[in-house]
């Protein structure tokens, strides 16, 4: 790649192989070194997929998937491991939080890489029609996530930053299922967010989408009803210490006061979602209005002002609309009564009646089978795919704990901790020192938690697996205040 752009981890023929070579998993080979080794193929193929957004460069992931009818698998490849999470990891977590955490979180995680895939597919008007009639699953689960959202409390997403000595106490008092259970809250909010995008695609691409899967999503499900109400929950605002937050590319980002009122991505996704339910040519043919849904939609108006009409100008006739609903009538639905053979979510209603507790026991004994040593060369393996995609590329220029300047070095015991220079380090030694020595005494097996869909610390978590010894027996402490560093 030339310039600024970010080096490709795929080159296009390889890219083509792998997607030919996806297969679907069923939900009993969950966690099995096959599905392992299809999960490394979707994290690679996620990433040069990102990559060729990030360099504005051929989409030949996306294409490939097209072309090789795969959409299809990614759709229900996520209604799986949904139903995993849902279903298999509560009978399984306690047993096997603590010494099989990564297996879980890699679990978890692959939600995050599938939404990833269908995201960048679904920008493309060709993706959605491939999806055929397999997208009233796609729509269903979309639907539930945002019932989700309207229901979360983001305060409970991630802990408020604490002190070094709070957070030495609570890293001591956190169980390993809490550990997996904390996890789990931030996946399933970051899939919330990555849904509300789906909608959207969805939404802007009705034309192009079977006609009862369109018709389910407008008044079985009613989504519109469901996402006007987060316009007042806000999910992806909160307070803390004074300070606002919001989310946007999978992290929590303070907002100064000067850019309080500009639109975050996720914000953005939300107003051009309403904006094709209510004005797109087939969702205005197909919605059904009654009064409460006039109401609901009304409720719109006071979202509206002229910084957000500056930022997204396609809004205008949306809020001409909302405005007029106060004084006639909404517009008729010209097909909204037309026989549609209902399509409903046979895939799910079909995963939903497997034996769950022989599935769990199936992973259950699996785990616990695997030695040592099966378990380092799986993490070695999942270690060398993370480096060969050079993460670090796509990690934002870590900061010194001690005067925030760009950092180039880190503590080489807990690799958390970063600083520009051993004087920082040196200063700061006394204070980090047992909160290091906590975290590296925790089992090597219990990477430090890493954030939701967030390759980064999915790597360095194993990373750390993969290089540690086979001793169970704690890093000791230092004797004394050594500093290490690691360029």
């Amino acid at each position: 790649m030339e310039g600024d752009g970010k080096s490709s981890v795929l080159l296009q023929p390889e890219a083509e192989r792998l997607v030919e070579e996806l297969r679907l998993m069923t939900i009993e080979e969950v966690g099995t070194p096959a599905w392992t080794k299809q999960h490394q193929t979707l994290e690679k193929l996620n990433m040069q997929a990102q990559i060729c957004v990030m360099n504005q460069a051929d989409e030949f992931v996306v294409e490939a998937l097209i072309d090789h009818e795969k959409i299809t698998l990614l759709v229900q490849d996520l209604l799986i491991t949904e139903a995993w999470k849902d279903k298999v990891l509560p009978l399984v977590q306690d047993e096997l939080a603590g010494g099989h955490y990564v297996k879980l979180y890699l679990i978890m995680y692959h939600e995050a890489i599938v939404l990833g895939l269908l995201e960048k597919a679904f920008f493309t008007s060709t993706a959605v029609a491939a999806g055929g009639d397999v997208l009233v699953e796609l729509a269903d689960y979309c639907y539930r996530r945002a019932v989700y959202l309207n229901n979360v409390d983001p305060d409970t997403i991630e802990p408020e930053h604490m002190s070094k000595e709070n957070l030495k106490e609570e890293i001591m008092n956190q169980t390993d299922v809490e550990r997996v259970e904390e996890q789990k809250i931030k996946i399933d909010y970051g899939a919330g967010i990555a849904s509300l995008t789906l909608l959207r695609f969805l939404a802007e691409n009705a034309k192009d989408m079977p006609v009862s899967v369109l018709s389910r999503m407008l008044n079985e499900q009613d989504v519109l009803q469901v996402v006007i109400p987060l316009m007042d929950h806000a999910p992806w605002k909160r307070t803390r210490k004074g300070k606002v937050e919001k989310y946007s590319d999978g992290k929590w980002t303070e907002v100064s006061p000067d850019d309080f009122h500009r639109l975050s991505k996720t914000e953005a996704q939300v107003w051009l979602l309403i904006n094709s339910l209510l004005l797109d040519g087939e969702c205005r043919r197909r919605y059904e209005w009654t009064e409460q849904r006039k109401q609901t939609v009304m409720r719109l108006s006071k979202f509206f002002n002229e910084l957000v009409i500056d930022q997204l100008p396609v809004l205008q006739d949306l809020r001409r609309m909302v405005e007029t609903l106060a004084f006639q009538a909404p517009p008729n639905s010209t097909d909204a009564k037309s026989i549609v053979i209902e399509q409903l979510p046979e895939i799910r209603a079909r995963l939903l009646k497997s034996d769950w507790k022989a599935i769990a026991k199936a992973f259950r004994d699996r785990q616990i089978k695997q030695t040592p040593q099966e378990l380092q060369a799986e993490m070695s393996d999942l270690a060398s795919m993370y480096d060969m995609l050079n993460i670090e590329e796509f990690m934002e220029d870590p900061k010194c704990s001690v005067c925030g300047a760009p950092a180039e070095k880190r503590c080489s015991k807990c690799k958390l901790e970063w600083y520009c220079s051993r004087k920082c380090q040196v200063s700061a030694w006394k204070a980090h020192k047992p909160l290091c020595d906590t975290l590296c005494s925790l089992p090597s097996n219990c990477p430090p938690a890493a954030p939701a869909g967030g390759a980064a610390g999915m790597a360095a978590g194993i990373s750390e697996i993969s290089n540690a010894p086979e001793a169970k027996s704690p890093v000791p402490s230092s004797p004394s205040p050594k500093i290490q560093m690691l360029d």
